[in-house]
């Protein structure tokens, strides 16, 4: 049997190509016996809080488990470079290397309120 042929792009016939692809449901679902287990809150709905039964209860270890499929496991894309959208430089996104601070450890992010503190502090301090 032939793959059967899908489009991969925009449109034209350039973009018509056979695929071999085998395409599987790679949805995380919760296993375990349903409804309330005594141990916590838990979402009985896709969001909201009028999905949430067990509010009141103290949480503790849970009795169901995620079920994650081997088809939804990605490797992780964290300090790598990627590439979104359509094309161009605009949609490169190139990972940040951590320059080595004294002693050869990587150097920790300054975030907004850090600047903050910096320049308000700044303006106080003696000169």
């Amino acid at each position: 049997m032939t793959a059967p042929e899908v489009s991969h792009g925009r449109g034209g016939a350039g973009n018509i190509n056979p695929d071999d692809t085998k395409y599987v449901d790679g949805e995380v679902v919760r296993v375990g016996e349903v409804g309330s287990h005594g141990d916590g809150a838990f979402s009985t709905g896709r969001g909201g809080a009028a999905n949430i039964a067990d509010a009141g209860v103290k949480q503790s270890a849970r009795a169901d488990k995620d079920l994650i499929p081997e088809a939804a496991i990605r490797p992780s894309t964290e300090n790598t470079d990627y590439h979104t959208g359509r094309g161009g430089a605009g949609n490169e996104y190139v990972a940040k290397k951590d320059k080595p601070a004294e002693g050869g450890k990587p150097a920790a992010p300054v975030g907004l309120a850090d600047k903050l503190k910096r320049r308000i502090l700044g303006a106080f301090s003696k000169k």
